[in-house]
């Protein structure tokens, strides 16, 4: 196996045509310039496949068991005063035409569009605070990798105390992975805040199962994985490192924490209850309110089907805002819906990426690092994971690639 080919096969980012592609020009251009050539660029091809998406999108996403109930009952109720009030209509006494929608508009469509508004909110938030997270993870790694300190004849103060830095460096890096892995479970935990979380016997008993779960990882992650963090940062002063430099990760340390407990409340606290609760009512049962109108207007056009057709559509697209809602909810849940955070590929799979990288550009002769599993990207859409049951965080790496496997703090309690 060539140079080329080893990088390419320790990439675990590329696909077998694109290792191969890497292995032949020895860089990414080509990759680039593919993907560049093969963007879809037809306007007709793209009109289609772009409606095709929105259609299923709504289907497999805004369409629920609620919003049928919804649609069941409008239609319903339209169908009763159609045919009970057709005498009333037929004399000239039956007039529905003239219902206020100001109660649809204002009192129901606009709190739950604000709500999304505060959801989106949060998902942008979660996404700094991950990304702040990132940062913070890379620099403490680059800080015990590489700084360095001379005396006055320009010795390096690593190489006088015989310092290992790959050894140190890798320590750290496994404690920072640790810490990314069990933050990626914390946050991809069941939601617990929801309404039958507090008022329903079943629902405290599933919220306090998840709480303890997450008070559990949260404890790990935090309370003890910054401390041997701090412990390793000990040791770099124990053998010179200057206090102006130390007291500088120790500040990336606690801005490190400050993310954690920025994340937990994201997760831990939601937007108001009651107007969620107030959202899924009326977003059920206003629109048979409605029904007469509808119904008066099948009578003015003599078209039924016309009449439901807009009772249908209204109850749908009010059930399709809720739904919205509610998938915003939970900013950590990009396995489950289109809008939420992909915690798994920022925390696990790229951060992984982006840690080895520079691993190999601090330490190029170094072997490969060995840690008990490498996060496996999902190449294709269809092989993310589609529910809490099938999380993964990793694959077992192959003896002949990784060597002995290292035991990290999910099973040494470190």
């Amino acid at each position: 196996m060539t140079t080329s080919d080893a990088e390419a096969a320790q990439n675990p980012t590329l696909d077998i045509a694109s290792r191969r592609e890497f292995s032949k020009h020895k860089s990414l251009s080509p990759l680039e310039a593919d993907c560049r050539e093969k963007e879809l660029r037809n306007p007709l091809v793209l009109f289609v496949v772009n409606l095709y998406a929105c259609f299923k999108t709504f289907a497999k996403y805004l369409i629920s068991l609620s919003s049928c109930l919804g649609i069941l009952l409008s239609v319903g109720a339209t169908l009763f005063v159609y045919e009970f009030r057709r005498e009333e209509y037929e004399d000239g006494s039956f007039h529905a035409g003239g219902m206020d929608w100001f109660l649809l508009g204002f009192a129901v469509i606009t709190p739950m569009t604000m709500s999304i508004s505060f959801s989106f909110g949060r998902r942008e938030e979660a996404l700094k605070q991950i990304a702040i997270f990132k940062s913070f993870v890379y620099q403490i790694y680059l800080s015990h990798a590489t700084w360095d300190w001379y005396d006055k004849k320009g010795n390096s103060g690593r190489e006088e105390h015989h310092f290992d830095s790959l050894d140190h460096s890798d320590d750290v890096m496994r404690k920072l992975l640790s810490c990314a892995d069990e933050l990626f479970h914390f946050l991809t935990l069941p939601t617990m805040s929801r309404a039958r979380h507090r008022v329903t016997t079943m629902g405290r008993k599933e919220a306090e199962r998840t709480v303890e779960t997450s008070y559990s990882l949260y404890d790990s992650l935090y309370t003890r994985k910054i401390v041997h963090i701090s412990h390793s940062t000990e040791i770099l002063k124990a053998i010179g490192l200057p206090g102006n430099e130390a007291a500088r990760i120790r500040q990336w340390e606690r801005f490190l924490g400050e993310t954690f407990e920025n994340l937990r409340m994201l997760k831990m606290y939601r937007t108001p209850q009651a107007l969620r609760s107030f959202g899924r009512l009326f977003s059920l049962f206003l629109p048979p309110v409605y029904a007469p109108a509808f119904a008066q207007l099948a009578h003015d056009t003599d078209s039924l089907a016309l009449g439901i057709t807009f009772a249908v559509i209204i109850s749908l697209a009010l059930s399709a805002i809720f739904n919205s809602v509610i998938f915003l909810e939970d900013p950590f849940v990009g396995h489950i819906t289109l809008d939420g955070v992909d915690v798994r590929e920022e925390l696990v799979v790229l951060l992984w990426q982006q840690l080895m990288e520079g691993r190999r550009e601090v330490f190029p002769a170094a072997k490969t690092f060995t840690y008990d599993h490498v996060p496996h990207p999902h190449l294709s859409p269809k092989g993310r994971a589609t529910s809490y049951k099938k999380l993964e965080d990793a694959v077992e790496l192959s003896p002949q690639r990784t060597g002995p496997a290292v035991e990290t703090s999910l099973k040494s309690g470190e």
